[in-house]
């Protein structure tokens, strides 16, 4: 055979085995992959076990498996044996060899382009209406594509270089099972090692290739424009040609409730109803409130129960007990088993980062949530809610072109496109700068009064709270500490956490000395009040600008009660307002805490002209009377 072209059926056969193995490992291994994903636990370490042990085991102890589980005499091989189906020692025996080699590569590479994926993105795109098959078809497909392909490219050329398993289970006969690792043995065998070598270097150069692709398809989805990225326009024309069967499916379900709205005649009066108890781990979320106000703001320490609060009322989570009603439909009570998915609630979600669809452009995100409607509508209200939020000129940009405050302005526009019965607004601020988020927030208060969507939001930051809410909802450690009109919350707490979250920074503990009279023991004070005091107080808050500072008399002697001679020993200076830490004169031990007084800079200055000690005076009609928050 010196000299005589090599007879190329190894190459043909390994192509055809490795190709139809890739064909069937590649949804297998995504649908594995996923299926993974929402494991837990020993349930997921043990079906990980089972997928990725033909990766760490010899392949000659997988085909020893296979071929006693296929064989004539193996269970399976019996039953197959019985309808005329022989696998061991055939062409087919290669293809499976190649499947089972390729199999756990294909999944790891799924796994990983899965994890990639901001798993708030589909959360946002359930809300908009969208099924689990177009969320799959139109946005994680696109976004894994990448990886995907790395994974195919990988599984190809693992399925190229088998050799143990298809050895045992399908033999080396030559133009039947003898793939190109085979033919190198073979080769070996023979003493021909010329042609040994030719192989060899064509597996090198077939597995060369798979890696190039592998390579130039990576570092081509990192560096392009989502527009001219190869394989995020092919995920982009799968999910067109899904939108379009989608919307001549839902045609004859055209004025179904999602798109009932603004648009669809008068709306309803506002009411949310909540009675939950859930209890995630250590953590117990148990609320219970109505509010009929459009504009409701939870606020909350971290850690509160904030975001569990939204996650129930969205329906990513399911509480253990309650119920949830939101103008009069009842999206989850656990007595009646009903709980509505995203999809059918009509609620809105714009999370902390946005997750705006990267590989769709500002239109193509906006219009997501109205794909059951006729094309000209559709483009007609895309830009209507484009212009509404200033992004008209933008329409064919894509997110990563934008600012971050075009990017919350996006997210709205997305969110209120397909006209919710409620918006959640999920700590959309707090990637902002000071001066950004001010901006924002007045541009989210004039878009919301501007499309009389209500509003949830939450937060940790009091005055954002204060701004865009009429309405409170104090939440610590999953309990419900005061709810009703901000003002009077902010202005009359009547829980100790409650007054800590609305700002103010100064607290004692306090006995009775009398019905009128107070002992603040972290101050030293002896306090005065015009009212009895309830016997259930047990602490007093005072806010940092209701103190005031002023020059003592000429005998320095306080000339009314709650006024007191002090000292500054700190002082932090702002460029409007300066805080003063304060400690009166001659009261108590040293273990007294310092009283914070913001004073105006002009009147700091002014102040600084008398000598010390100054007058601390305490308005007593301001003087918040607390008591301490307890676990129940």
């Amino acid at each position: 055979m010196a000299g005589a072209s090599p007879e190329l059926s190894p190459l043909w056969l390994s192509l055809r085995s490795a190709s139809l193995a890739v064909v069937l490992v590649a949804p297998l291994g995504l649908i594995c992959a996923r299926r993974l994903e929402q494991l837990r636990g020993w349930q997921r370490g043990l079906a990980e076990l089972a997928v990725l042990s033909p990766l760490v085991l010899p392949p000659t102890v997988v085909g020893f498996i296979l071929l006693q589980l296929l064989g004539r005499y193996g269970p399976f091989g019996y039953l197959l044996n019985r309808f005329g189906i022989e696998i061991v020692f055939s062409w087919q025996a290669t293809v499976l060899s190649s499947v089972v080699a390729a199999f756990p590569l294909m999944v790891r590479s799924a796994q990983a382009a899965l994890g990639q994926i901001d798993g708030a993105l589909p959360q946002v795109a359930r809300s908009l209406g969208a099924s689990e098959a177009r969320i799959l078809v139109q946005i994680i497909l696109p976004l894994a594509m990448p990886g995907l392909v790395a994974g195919i490219s990988l599984s190809f050329a693992r399925a190229l270089g088998e050799f143990g398993t298809t050895l045992m289970l399908a033999g080396n006969i030559p133009g039947q099972t003898q793939t190109l690792p085979l033919a190198i043995f073979a080769a070996v065998e023979a003493g021909q090692t010329g042609l040994a070598w030719f192989w060899t270097l064509l597996v090198l150069l077939l597995n060369g290739l798979c890696l190039l692709v592998m390579q130039v398809l990576e570092t081509g989805a990192g560096r392009r424009q989502p527009d001219r990225n190869l394989l995020w326009g092919l995920g982009r024309r799968l999910g067109r040609g899904a939108w379009r069967v989608g919307r001549r499916a839902s045609r004859p379900r055209s004025q179904d409730s999602s798109r009932v709205g603004p648009t669809g005649g008068a709306k309803s009066p506002f009411l949310l109803k909540v009675d939950l108890d859930h209890q995630l781990g250590p953590f117990a979320l148990n609320l219970a409130f109505s509010s009929s106000s459009p504009s409701l703001a939870i606020l909350g320490a971290s850690g509160a129960g904030k975001s569990q609060l939204l996650r129930c009322l969205a329906g990513l989570e399911t509480p253990k007990r309650g119920r949830i009603e939101l103008n009069g439909q009842v999206l989850f009570d656990s007595q009646r088993q009903i709980n509505l998915p995203l999809q059918r609630r009509r609620i809105g979600l714009v999370v902390q980062h946005y997750a705006l669809f990267p590989h769709l452009n500002v239109a193509e995100n906006v219009g997501f949530a109205l794909s059951t409607l006729p094309p000209e509508q559709r483009c007609e209200r895309i830009k209507q809610q484009l212009k509404r939020v200033g992004l008209g000129d933008l329409a064919h940009r894509y997110p990563s072109e934008l600012s971050g405050g075009q990017q919350q302005r996006l997210a709205l526009a997305r969110a209120l496109a397909r006209e919710p019965a409620l918006l959640l607004l999920d700590e959309p601020f707090s990637a902002q700068d000071t001066y950004l988020r001010r901006q924002l927030q007045q541009q989210l208060a004039d878009l919301l009064q501007d499309c009389q969507v209500p509003a949830l939001l939450v937060t940790h930051d009091l005055e954002e709270a204060y701004r865009l809410s009429d309405d409170l909802l104090v939440i610590d450690q999953g309990r419900l500490l005061a709810h009703g009109p901000n003002h009077q919350v902010f202005d009359h707490p009547r829980e100790l956490e409650v007054a800590r979250l609305s700002g103010c920074k100064n607290f004692s503990r306090v006995r009775q000395l009398s019905p009128s009279k107070l002992w603040a023991i972290d101050w030293q004070l002896e306090i005065h009040q015009q009212r009895d005091v309830e016997a259930e107080i047990d602490h007093v808050g005072m806010r940092a600008n209701h103190f005031k500072l002023l020059p003592a008399g000429p005998n320095h002697q306080p000339p009314h009660r709650n006024q007191w001679l002090c000292q500054v020993v700190k002082v932090s200076e702002g460029p409007f307002q300066v805080s003063a830490y304060v400690v009166p004169n001659g009261q108590g031990g040293t273990n007294r805490l310092p009283i914070q007084v913001e004073v105006q800079r002009p009147d700091w200055q002014q102040l600084c002209k008398h000598p010390q000690p100054w007058l601390l005076a305490m308005p007593s009609e301001q003087l918040l009377l607390l008591r301490h928050s307890r676990q129940t």
